[in-house]
């Protein structure tokens, strides 16, 4: 219970317990742990983990070693409060960890807050081994949402610190820029979920 508070008083880890949300973002954990799972990866760094929620429940369910990063002290002190996962500061654009130091690495719901987005992607890719998983909420439909049930009506919907909106095109196009395998898909109708393969890039 003690731990549900905590999470409460953070925005972004508020859409796992409340009511209109829960539903449909744990649904897209799930299919984040589903892909993880396929990867058979055994180690990943999450970036921008926050409060670690997400990264609490991939080291329970897959039993893996998981570092996560974030540049929010505040979250990160959370974070550790509650899960004492591995934890580091660190800007998504210069990450403290040497090339392909991970199987695999996740940057959930991170790069739509960007100014820089190519120089965090070449980062995530210079970091990882064989897969990177990016997700970003699905344009327009990520903001009707919110609009409809209330919330950022002065914005129609948009959180005010989404710099970029991506839908599936864009967001291939963005990546394919840095790899040359990109799978991009649907998650939890309101996010779309990037799959990129590096280990034949590294033959």
């Amino acid at each position: 219970m003690e731990e549900v508070k905590l999470l409460m008083q953070d925005e972004t880890s508020r859409k796992y317990f409340s009511r209109s949300t829960k539903r449909i973002a744990n649904l897209f954990i799930k299919n984040i742990l589903k892909t993880l799972k396929e990867f058979n990866a055994k180690s990943i760094l999450d970036i921008g983990c926050g409060t670690g929620y997400i990264t609490k429940k991939i080291k329970d369910s897959l039993d893996v070693e998981i570092v996560g990063c974030d540049i929010n002290t505040n979250r990160l002190s959370i974070a550790s409060k509650l899960f004492g996962e591995e934890l580091v500061t660190a800007d998504i654009t210069e990450l403290p960890f040497k090339d392909s130091s991970f199987d695999a690495v996740i940057a959930l719901e991170i790069i739509e807050h960007l100014n820089d987005v190519n120089a965090a992607i070449s980062e995530i890719k210079r970091v990882s081994k064989n897969y990177v998983i990016i997700t970003v909420p699905n344009e327009p439909f990520f903001r009707l949402a919110n609009f409809l049930r209330g919330k950022n009506i002065k914005t129609f919907g948009n959180i005010p610190d989404h710099i970029h909106q991506f839908n599936k095109h864009s967001l291939e196009k963005a990546l394919s820029k840095h790899f040359s395998k990109v799978q991009v898909k649907n998650n939890a109708i309101f996010w779309i979920m990037a799959i990129s393969e590096l280990y034949e890039e590294r033959i």
